[in-house]
């Protein structure tokens, strides 16, 4: 195992145990009880309820499901387990309506009540690339600077699976920063979005870091640029 997948391991598990979220989710589903039976159950004082009720309405994707699951995930008092599967489940859909609500969830501390496990996953659900060229983008921009290394690793790997060029000038930066997870996340998500802006910056992380493996992840992205032939003259 590498010193980047022993962190990101670390990472997940002290988000998951930070704010509670280590639970075993349910494997039933609830169809039978239809979209109003199973936004009822939404609101059940049992988890495990709550999490079949979520994945059932997370698998039909229909308008009045997708809308009980944005309704749910705003409410304050809810289950951070529950909501967080919810969101996850929301983030697959590619509707800028539905990115937009998670976009404020992300950004507004009453919804996310500054808890490092909720902004992680709800910057994990905007990592998508039909939300390149949206407020998603922005919003995971502004937060490069946030206090929290979790969350700001979490923010550089989605940028990274949007994959807009306009993260690169600010992606740029964390290059050099203390963090190995940082430096590392940085530089597979320039690799992702494959801006040959990032090639004289990747070639000082290459000659300049003091850890042998961002040299050589750097020096592997570096060589992958030379071999793409929209960047040579």
């Amino acid at each position: 195992m590498t010193k980047c997948d022993f962190l990101k391991k670390y990472f997940v598990v002290v988000l998951l145990v930070g704010c509670g979220i280590f639970s075993t989710l349910s494997a039933r589903a609830v169809f039978a009880e239809g979209i109003d039976g199973l936004v009822k159950s939404l609101h059940s004082k049992d988890e495990r309820t709550q999490l079949s009720a979520v994945d059932a309405l997370g698998r039909l994707k229909k308008n009045n499901a997708i809308e009980a699951l944005l309704d749910f995930v705003f409410i304050e008092a809810e289950n951070w387990r529950v909501k967080i599967r919810a969101i996850l489940l929301l983030g697959d859909i590619p509707d800028p309506r539905v990115s937009d609500r998670l976009v404020t969830i992300f950004n507004n501390p009453f919804l996310n009540e500054e808890c490092p496990a909720m902004k992680w996953h709800t910057a994990m659900a905007l990592g998508k690339d039909f939300n390149r060229g949206t407020r998603a983008v922005d919003s995971l921009i502004e937060a490069l600077d946030y206090d929290n290394l979790l969350v700001r690793e979490g923010v550089i790997r989605s940028l990274g699976e949007i994959g807009d060029p306009r993260a690169v000038p600010f992606l740029i930066p964390a290059l050099t920063d203390r963090s190995f997870a940082i430096r590392f996340s940085t530089i597979r998500a320039l690799e992702r979005i494959n801006d040959p802006r990032a090639i004289p910056y990747l070639r000082q992380a290459a000659d300049k870091d003091k850890d042998a493996q961002i040299k050589e992840t750097a020096l592997s992205v570096l060589k992958k640029f030379k071999e793409d032939e929209r960047f040579h003259d």
